[in-house]
């Protein structure tokens, strides 16, 4: 796998977290986007559009499972290529780290937000009716805020102060489960085994990603031995609209609806969460294939674009619940309910996106380069002490850099 790759990659996860922003603006000013209902709906397309595949422009569930599934892919492949245990160790002592600092800096302006009550959200859903619950009404505590950020977002599937941080548990020990493997099985014949049992046994989990990207890596590793390669033309783009497909089954009941005849069984396997992994997966496979896609998602916009998804996923419910809620409210009445929402949006994205600037150059991209350099210095160290011929090469610490990965986590 080639330094392109990566980069498209980080475009593609990039393109996933600004869904996932959409995805909060439109359940707190449409929620009936996400519920269809008429109780919550402000207009006649807010009840069927929900029900469609053009909920894949703010299904944020179907690009949490991306992420997953990307983080499995990139997490693994440098093993797959190099195979070498030594790079997961080293991955796998610096990950907790890589994913708590940011996680942490982005609880400040949750708390700044509560501390100077600049919560506008509950005002807000007065008037679009939104029923997500308000995430900042407890009393603001630094210690606590320390404890969610470190503890509790990790080891809890924790959302206090920042409700995107509750899949930071499912980053963590997906990372975990996909290293530990490697470790015990990565150089075993018998890892597609591990890998069966694995599919099975997070068979409705949001783990499941993380064992496919890891497969997909595995099956793609290696001059001469990519299994995953399809004939060109009809068969990526086929395999890619039904990822799509798959990853826009709904929120709401899909009775009635061209996803009607997927099977859901009482105890819910499969399931939406299923569905929408194995949709990434698809999606995954069929970018790995095409060219015009990788031109595209590697491309100068969609590149800084997946430099800031994690920073991007981790500061934007502050603004989504301060400035915007404030800025919506003081244009009601003014402005009709739709141009409200519109304009609100489009004023508020770049606050979000210099926001996500800001945190990504003074905390994301300086925490991944200390952790790389830190980890990758010392190791080089020793090889040169001990004469070792084999030590990683310069070009795979600079890749160590620049490779993002995760619920968007960055550093994967």
């Amino acid at each position: 796998m080639t330094g392109p790759k990566i980069t498209y990659l980080d475009g593609l996860r990039g393109a996933a977290a600004l869904v996932v922003v959409l995805a909060h603006y439109l359940q707190v000013f449409l929620p009936s986007m996400f519920e269809a209902r008429a109780q919550v709906s402000h207009f006649a397309f807010d009840q069927w559009i929900p029900r469609t595949p053009l909920n894949l422009f703010f299904n944020g569930n179907f690009a949490v499972c991306l992420f997953f599934v990307l983080s499995g892919f990139v997490l693994s492949f440098r093993f797959f290529r190099y195979r070498r245990r030594s790079v997961v160790a080293a991955a796998l002592l610096r990950r907790y780290f890589r994913l708590a600092i940011p996680a942490v800096f982005s609880l400040l302006p949750a708390y700044a937000l509560m501390k100077l009550d600049w919560n506008f959200y509950a005002e807000a859903r007065g008037y679009t009716r939104a029923t997500m619950p308000d995430p900042y009404t407890t009393i603001p505590s630094f210690a606590e805020l320390l404890e969610q950020g470190f503890i509790h977002t990790f080891f809890g599937y924790g959302l206090a102060y920042n409700p995107v941080l509750w899949t930071m548990t499912y980053e963590l020990f997906g990372s975990f489960l996909v290293y530990g493997l490697l470790l015990a099985f990565g150089k075993s014949r018998f890892r597609f085994v591990c890998y069966a049992a694995g599919l099975w046994f997070f068979r409705d989990s949001y783990y499941l990603g993380f064992v496919l990207g890891m497969l997909l890596s595995d099956l793609s590793a290696g001059a001469g031995r990519n299994l995953t390669a399809l004939r060109p033309g009809f068969f990526p783009a086929a395999i890619g609209l039904l990822g799509l497909y798959l990853g826009s089954v709904p929120y709401v009941s899909w009775q009635g609806s061209v996803y009607a005849w997927l099977p859901l069984s009482p105890e819910g396997f499969p399931g939406a969460v299923t569905y929408r992994t194995a949709g990434a997966a698809l999606v995954l496979l069929a970018l790995l294939n095409s060219r015009t896609g990788q031109k595209l998602f590697a491309g100068r916009p969609m590149a800084y674009l997946g430099k800031l998804s994690f920073s991007l996923y981790l500061v934007h419910f502050a603004v989504l619940c301060s400035f915007s809620c404030l800025l919506f409210l003081l244009l009601e009445g003014r402005l009709s309910y739709g141009l409200n929402i519109a304009v609100t949006t489009l004023v508020s994205l770049p606050l979000v996106f210099a926001l996500a600037h800001l945190m990504y150059r003074l905390i994301d991209k300086p925490v991944v380069g200390l952790l790389s350099r830190i980890r990758f210095a010392a190791r080089s160290r020793r090889a040169a002490g001990r004469g070792v011929k084999n030590a990683a090469p310069e070009a795979e610490v600079r890749l160590a850099g620049r490779t993002r990965a995760g619920s968007p986590d960055p550093d994967s």
